[in-house]
């Protein structure tokens, strides 16, 4: 394993301290860890294993151990995988969300509460959205107040600080009338006009759970 795979898993498994279930999370966080570097950086390792019609367990071995030592099949250090700025690639494709599953109903509540998006989310989405995992694209209404939010949740480091990239790159969050992403430029757009603001439509309600999420997550 080399040392940047070691530290991303090191990270993964230490990210839940405080928690009745933090070893099992911690071994899902590492897994998912694990699986991203595979389906980001190791597109070669996709295409020589996963387009066969089946694998068998010698196969898995092998790409466990290419995924952990940065590996090409033919021996050789897999290019563009190692060093600072690829494992900053790898932050960038991350929301990295530390907010548990139980208080996801404030947040789709907070969401709905602030007309963050053109219809009212579900619980299930606003996980999605928070996890990476949003099937169907949102489309913005109060931008201000998406900004504002993923800010304040960043500032907390309950999300990572790339988070306008990340969406951005997600397509999770979309533009109104056009079938397009927001892009970076448009949150950071909409975070300067809401911190030059100071006060702009429901911005009350994202301080009021912000507050409630600070006291529980920030020690």
């Amino acid at each position: 394993m080399t040392l940047r795979v070691f530290a991303l898993q090191f990270l993964d498994g230490h990210h839940y301290a405080e928690n009745d279930n933090a070893a099992d999370k911690n071994i899902h966080r590492k897994a998912l860890g694990a699986i991203g570097i595979l389906l980001l950086e190791r597109t070669d390792l996709v295409k020589q294993f996963f387009t066969r019609s089946s694998l068998e367990a010698p196969d898995i071995d092998k790409v466990i151990f290419l995924v952990y030592t940065e590996r090409r099949d033919d021996g050789k250090q897999n290019p563009g995988t190692s060093g600072t700025a690829s494992a900053n690639r790898v932050q960038e494709q991350r929301l990295s969300c530390a907010i548990r599953a139980e208080d996801m109903p404030l947040l789709a509540d907070c969401a709905n509460d602030s007309s963050f998006f053109q219809k009212k989310v579900t619980v299930q989405e606003m996980n999605g959205l928070m996890y990476g995992t949003l099937t169907t694209p949102l489309v913005a209404l109060n931008l201000m107040g998406i900004a504002y939010f993923f800010d304040c949740l960043s500032a907390m480091n309950l999300v990572s600080r790339c988070w306008q990239t990340v969406l951005e790159r997600s397509g999770s969050i979309l533009l109104q009338g056009k079938n397009k992403p927001q892009t970076r430029s448009n949150f950071s757009s909409a975070l300067n006009r809401a911190r030059s603001n100071g006060i702009f439509s429901n911005k009350n309600d994202i301080d009021i759970l912000m507050k409630h999420i600070r006291e529980k997550y920030v020690r």
